[in-house]
């Protein structure tokens, strides 16, 4: 299936990040022009009106596809102006000035694209400008990352000023404690809902006959589904991280402290921002740390903080930048 295309000229860069719909389109215009034609021979009796509206809002729905593929976003040098199109209309614009970055952006179950970030939400849902991909290997993407992400950097940031970071002395998401960063994290709810599920446990098992019409199977799951789903909220909510400066670690606490795991600052990789959907629908974002384990050679990733909106991310991560003397 095509992937992401472009065009590039001395002064602009074209992209079209969603052309892969173009084939997607296609084929569902022949499955519905086939469906059409069935549907023609065998239904009989409807006025000619109704029929051919019918078939026109059938055959509609791959049109958009096909037309949605044509979405292009044009890195116009000479105005230094983002301008955003489908086909030929236009959908708006930003100036390079308010563009704040262009990664790749991690969507939990579904691989990576690059999206364009603008300075007034660094974190936010950003504007797509290249297909989605599921493995760093893919020829397409490779491509894209030698060609044109360095034409938008030549276009876009190369004669940007480098503003370095501030020292962060304030912090609203940690709390500091001779030397050691408490991080911050309401989970309240967390707690509450699992005290309730475990006493749901602990009522049934009290109550041996609330369940005595059902299977073993059932009644087994019924009565310890709870409690374990409560075990884990409990688990979560009586967790924490701590950022120690002078030991130099990340410190995770669960149970009260009761068991405890350091991870050197010099392992930390780098944060991940992924971004999560249910159901298609936006669910909240996390911000992760991905730790390296030199003993087994591997990588995991703590999950740091979860947030309902984006825009305070930038914030936290400063902050614990800051706390990690990397600001």
């Amino acid at each position: 299936m095509a992937k992401t295309k472009w065009i590039i000229e001395p002064s602009a860069l074209t992209n079209y990040p969603k052309r892969n719909l173009r084939i997607v389109g296609v084929i569902f215009f022949v499955l519905i022009a086939a469906f059409i034609f069935f549907l023609s021979r065998s239904v009989q009796g409807y006025s000619t009106g109704f029929t051919l509206g019918y078939y026109g809002f059938l055959l509609l729905i791959p049109l958009m596809l096909i037309f949605i593929a044509e979405t292009k976003v044009i890195f116009d040098g000479n105005n230094r102006i983002l301008y955003k199109k489908i086909a030929f209309l236009p959908t708006g614009s930003i100036p390079f000035d308010d563009i704040a970055s262009v990664e790749p952006y991690e969507v939990l179950g579904s691989g990576f694209n690059y999206k364009l970030f603008k300075k007034s939400n660094r974190h936010g849902k950003g504007l797509i400008v290249s297909s989605g991909y599921s493995k760093a290997t893919n020829a397409n993407l490779i491509a894209f990352q030698q060609e044109v992400l360095p034409k938008i950097d030549e276009l876009v940031f190369a004669n940007v000023p480098v503003i370095p970071k501030q020292t962060i002395y304030d912090f609203r998401f940690f709390r500091e404690e001779s030397g050691v960063y408490l991080l911050r994290d309401n989970k309240i709810g967390n707690l509450i809902v699992g005290l309730i599920l475990i006493g749901a446990t602990v009522a049934i098992l009290f109550s041996p006959d609330f369940l005595s019409k059902e299977g073993s199977f059932q009644k087994i799951l019924l009565t310890y589904f709870p409690a374990a789903i409560g075990l884990a909220l409990l688990f979560a909510a009586t967790s924490n991280f701590r950022f120690d400066k002078s030991q130099k670690k990340i410190i995770r606490s669960t149970f009260a402290g009761r068991f405890k795991k350091e991870y050197p600052f010099d392992d930390l990789i780098r944060f991940q921002v992924i971004r999560k959907t249910t159901n298609l629908i936006y669910s909240g974002t996390e911000v992760r740390a991905e730790i390296l384990l030199p003993a087994k050679n591997k990588t995991i990733t703590l999950n740091l903080k979860s947030f309902i909106g984006t825009k305070k991310i930038e914030r936290f991560l400063d902050e614990a930048n800051t706390i990690l003397g990397r600001i």
